[in-house]
């Protein structure tokens, strides 16, 4: 269970930098600021946190749902937004600006964070507190940074990446609608099946996968071939 909820963090983190390689270079450093603040907040209990406790946390399949749960709510909000969005752009019409935060990171970049830093604790020994703390805090920034830098050298123009970044937004909630069904073995009833099915729970991951690479590839085409009708438009009318 554990590793799954590993996975929904990394997923939610790439995903956010994919987003964020659409906003200002100064905005997105102050939201990465932000997102990392928790880890100082709430050092006392960070540092408080043992080995058992992290392994509570993260072999808990009620955690897993809640993390789930709070993607699918706010990545269904950000892609009704962010298709409004790109309509509006796309038949030039006046873009309301409030839309643009459907380009706002995950929620569960902060929790990241602060798994990252509970972690740091345990894993580096020879450092003060207050040293990983400001560390860890400052490669996260950095890193993710980085991260969005590399996004955002990609060479399109920012009608083409919003479509981009919906598809990872859709990718992401197809993963956390069926990653808890999928690793409980919820499918279908089990019977006479062992509760804990391994094989069974990757061929349902697996199948998953398949279909959210399928989705994310149609939907991608999709946008591109509205794209180059848009285009024709334009064209045909100068």
């Amino acid at each position: 269970m554990g590793g799954f909820i590993v996975l929904i963090l990394f997923a939610a983190w790439l995903q956010s930098l994919f987003k964020l390689a659409l906003l200002p270079r100064m905005v997105r450093w102050i939201i990465l600021a932000a997102a990392v603040l928790p880890v100082f907040l709430f050092r006392d209990r960070l540092a408080d946190c043992n080995l058992q406790r992290i392994e509570e946390f993260l072999s808990n399949g009620d955690n897993l749902r809640d993390l789930c749960t709070l993607v699918v709510i706010q990545e269904l909000l950000a892609l009704v937004v962010g298709l409004s969005l790109l309509k509006e752009r796309e038949l030039g019409k006046r873009v309301h600006r409030w839309k643009y935060f459907s380009l706002l990171p995950s929620l569960l970049l902060p929790i990241g964070a602060m798994y990252v830093e509970a972690m740091a604790f345990h894993v580096i020994l020879r450092y003060s507190f207050a040293q990983i703390m400001w560390g860890t805090g400052l490669v996260l920034v950095a890193v993710s940074a980085a991260g969005c830098e590399l996004f955002a050298g990609v060479k399109r123009t920012l009608p083409e990446k919003i479509p981009a970044a919906m598809t990872a937004s859709w990718m992401l909630l197809l993963l956390a609608v069926f990653m808890p069904a999928a690793v409980e073995g919820r499918l279908s009833s089990g019977a006479g099946l062992p509760v804990e099915n391994w094989p069974r729970n990757l061929c349902i991951l697996g199948i998953l996968a398949l279909l959210t690479a399928f989705s994310a590839v149609g939907f991608q085409l999709y946008s591109n071939r509205k794209e180059k009708k848009r285009k024709c438009v334009i064209s045909q009318r100068f």
